[in-house]
Order: structure tokens, then C-alpha cells, then sequence
């Protein structure tokens, strides 16, 4: 077994089971780090040493952020083009002190690069090796922010040269440097914004990442999903009030739905999120899940089968097609944003971007909607299969939960061929969801 996304390497190791991350493959999200024998990962009593610890750093700050992953032996074939983690290697937490490596990274980095460090056990009861793991978490710098720099270079004998100076990049599983043609090029692009008009908007940066490690952790990896995520900019850090009295936690447990937790929407009366990764996970299997990560990012899944979009709509029209309820759609759109943008964006300054993203749709056999409400309603034309299997839209969040729904909506229905007018819970000249409409259906 292997894991394949950050979400499901830190699970393995808060389950206690290193075993599954054995064949796992360095990556642009992993670097996994042997112990030197009374060392530890990286000898911060050596420039060398300290060297190594702020490149491998920056390296995942310039690129999307990453995980450095020390007690596991990374072994590249001569038959694979990729080092593999081949063996658990856990140590002594006397090997790491977590202030040093602060310390180095403080000095040698230039700007601050926001790092988390976590330990996690090996399994008790293990007859031939005992210790712990230690991950070094990364976050990416925001776009405006980039790059950063080791301030210090390394001569032959491996000690630092001053005035020297580095910008490393990670690229798969190997660290790149900017070259001095690319450092020239953007010195003179940063000379010319600034004599020039205001630069424009970095854009949205795609999380698929985190949607695929939702659709695994769900087991929704052959089902059609359809997400929502929302990203703040630029990731700051922490979002304030995850764990705390009335803060993230509280708000996800005590939803304050339409129509109760039997509805459709992200509330359940059995499951409770789960800490996960300084976040938060909430999910009710095999129809949706919920993640909200420790910087405020949420990604949402919700499954289009019958187990949720297409609920009730078995019986309307041919079995070949997945049907999808156009109530259904829109109470757990408006759902979403309902509890984001009440609980979630006002938790961090700054422009937040919402994203609707439809994976798998027009697989066959197709998701389809029809114009109209569902069939037991007025009904105004045949159901519209979809039309791409990858579709993605994304829009600058008005912070109002039915302004935010309709714009959701708005850039859903053209997958299918259709106006989003078409949808009877609207408002359009208002550009709103109307949840009196919905609570009056119900």
C-alpha cells in the first residue's frame, strides 16, 4: 500500500500504521528524510547541516507547500525514476529539538516561512524498531509573496560563503534552483511593476489536491462528485478559532440549517468532525464530507448518485442517466454557503475565492438536469446531460450566502446546456437563491 496525498500520509501516521506509506514515492509534496546515528535528520552542527534544512524549506515555500517527512529511508532504483520510501526508520525525540531548527530557519531564510512540526508514534508492541516520526509541515508562500531565499551559499568544504545567496524550488521529487537569468528577469519585472500601473490580481490557484484527497478519504474515487471549495488570499497562517469556545468546531456541530439535519446539507446527528492536521473534517459517507484546513481553506465533496444529487430521481426517466434533483442541487448549494460564509470568511480579512467544481459528470453513464423544478413539480423539458467530466468555475465571494449560491449555480447550469433562470429557487434579477422557495417546497 502507498499514499498518495498529504491527508492520507498524516493519517497513516496518526493511526500508527507506517507501514502503509512504504512505496510511497518522493513528490512535489514529499521529501522523506533517513536519521543520521545521534544526529537526527538534518546535523544543525554543521553549515552544511543548517543549509540543507532552510533549501529544503524554501524549496517546498516556493513551490505549493509540502511535508518533510524524517524516519523513513527513501531509496531510488535503477529501474524507477523516483526515490520510494523503503523502510520506517522512527528515533528518539532527544534527535530534534524543534527550537533549533526555528532558530536556523529565522536566520537563513528570507522572508519568514510559516512551518508547523508534529510527532507521531510508531506502533507499540513492535518487537524490532521503536521511536517516533517527526514532519516538518510547509506552507506555500502566497504568489505576491515569493520567493524565498537562503541567505547563505555552501563552497566545496560545505561551509556557508557569505554574501552567496539561493532560491530553491521544488520540482517533483528533486530541488531546483532559479537561475541567474530568472532571478534578472524578475528583479526587472518587480522595477517595472513598480514604475508601471498597479500589477493585476495574482490568480486563483487551483486546490485539486485537497479535492482529491477528499474523494479518497470518502471512497468516491469511481462516483462523480461535485465539490465546492473557498481559498483565502493570501494564506496567512492559522485561521483563528478553529478549536475554541463558539469558534470552527462549535459551528460545524450546531449548524443552523433550513430544514433540520435530515435535509440536505452538511449537518449530521451522528458524525462530529475530527481534528485532522491542525483542521477540521466532518463527513457522513457515502454522500458528503466536509474539510476545513488549518489556513480556513474548505473543500466540500458531495457524491452525484442516488445517494445524494440524485436523490428520489431514480424513477424519473431512464436508468442509464443519473438524474440529478434540482432541489436537491440547490438546498445543498445554498447549504454550503449558509454555513461558510457565516462561519468561515469572517475569520480572515482580505478577498476570498469561491470555486464550483463538477469531476466525472459526463461519464457514462451521464449526469443529467433538466430545466425547471423536479418532475412531481411543474415541469418544464427534458433532462440535459453534462457535457464536459472536468468542469471548473471559480468568483470573487460576496460573503452573502444566496448571492454566493446563485453565483454557484449560475456557473453549474451552463454545463448542462442550461440558464440558470431555468432553476425555480431563484431570483435572477436579484442574482439570489430564494430559501423561502425551498422551505415552501418542503
Amino acid at each position: 500500500m502507498t499514499v498518495s496525498s498529504r491527508m492520507q500520509l498524516i493519517t497513516a501516521l496518526v493511526q500508527r500504521d507506517p507501514d502503509r506509506i512504504i512505496g510511497t514515492r518522493e513528490s512535489d509534496w514529499v521529501d522523506f528524510k533517513s536519521v543520521w546515528p545521534g544526529v537526527g535528520p538534518y546535523d544543525l552542527g554543521t553549515d552544511k547541516g543548517k543549509y540543507e534544512l532552510a533549501k529544503d524549506v524554501a524549496a517546498f515555500a516556493n513551490a505549493g507547500g509540502g511535508l518533510i517527512v524524517c524516519g523513513f529511508k527513501a531509496v531510488q532504483k535503477t529501474t524507477e525514476l523516483y526515490e520510494t520510501a523503503t523502510k520506517a526508520t522512527p528515533f528518539g525525540k532527544e534527535l530534534v529539538k524543534p527550537n533549533s531548527y526555528k532558530d536556523v530557519l529565522t536566520e537563513y531564510l528570507r522572508p519568514l516561512v510559516k512551518v508547523d512540526f508534529h510527532w507521531f508514534d510508531h506502533p507499540d508492541g513492535d518487537q524490532d524498531t521503536a521511536g517516533h516520526y517527526f514532519v516538518i509541515e510547509v506552507a506555500p508562500l502566497p504568489e505576491q509573496e515569493r520567493w524565498a531565499i537562503v541567505t547563505r551559499g555552501l563552497n566545496e568544504d560545505g561551509k556557508f560563503v557569505r554574501g552567496a545567496w539561493a532560491i530553491p524550488v521544488r520540482n517533483g521529487d528533486t530541488t531546483a534552483y532559479l537561475s541567474p537569468d530568472e532571478v534578472y528577469r524578475l528583479v526587472n519585472d518587480g522595477l517595472r511593476v513598480r514604475r508601471g500601473p498597479a500589477a493585476r490580481p495574482t490568480p486563483h490557484a487551483d486546490r485539486a489536491a485537497e479535492r482529491a484527497a477528499l474523494r479518497s478519504r470518502l471512497n468516491m474515487d469511481d462516483t462523480p462528485v461535485l465539490f465546492f471549495q473557498s481559498t483565502p488570499s493570501p494564506l496567512t497562517g492559522l485561521l483563528p478559532g478553529m478549536y475554541a469556545t463558539g469558534g470552527v468546531v462549535e459551528a460545524l456541530t450546531h449548524q443552523d440549517t433550513l430544514r433540520g439535519v435530515t435535509a440536505f446539507n452538511f449537518a449530521s446527528g451522528i458524525h462530529r468532525p475530527e481534528p485532522l492536521d491542525g483542521g477540521l473534517l466532518l463527513t457522513s459517507p457515502p454522500r458528503w464530507g466536509l474539510w476545513v484546513e488549518a489556513d480556513g481553506s474548505v473543500t466540500a465533496a458531495v457524491a452525484a448518485d442516488r445517494e445524494m444529487l440524485g436523490w428520489a430521481m431514480e424513477s424519473y426517466g431512464s436508468h442509464q442517466f443519473g438524474r440529478i434533483s434540482v432541489f436537491v442541487l440547490t438546498e445543498i448549494t445554498l447549504e454550503y454557503f449558509r454555513l461558510v460564509d457565516r462561519a468561515i470568511l469572517p475569520r480572515l480579512d482580505g478577498p476570498w475565492t469561491h470555486s464550483v467544481v463538477a469531476v466525472g459528470f459526463a461519464q457514462a453513464p451521464p449526469r443529467t438536469l433538466a430545466p425547471g423544478a423536479d418532475p412531481e413539480f411543474p415541469f418544464q423539458g427534458a433532462p440535459q446531460p453534462a457535457t464536459s467530466d472536468a468542469w471548473s468555475q471559480s468568483w470573487e465571494a460576496f460573503g452573502d450566502p444566496e448571492r454566493d449560491a446563485h453565483a454557484a449555480l449560475q456557473r453549474l447550469y451552463p454545463l448542462f446546456g442550461l440558464d440558470v433562470a431555468a432553476n425555480p429557487f431563484t431570483d435572477p434579477a436579484a442574482g439570489r437563491v430564494d430559501p423561502q422557495r425551498l422551505v415552501g417546497v418542503s
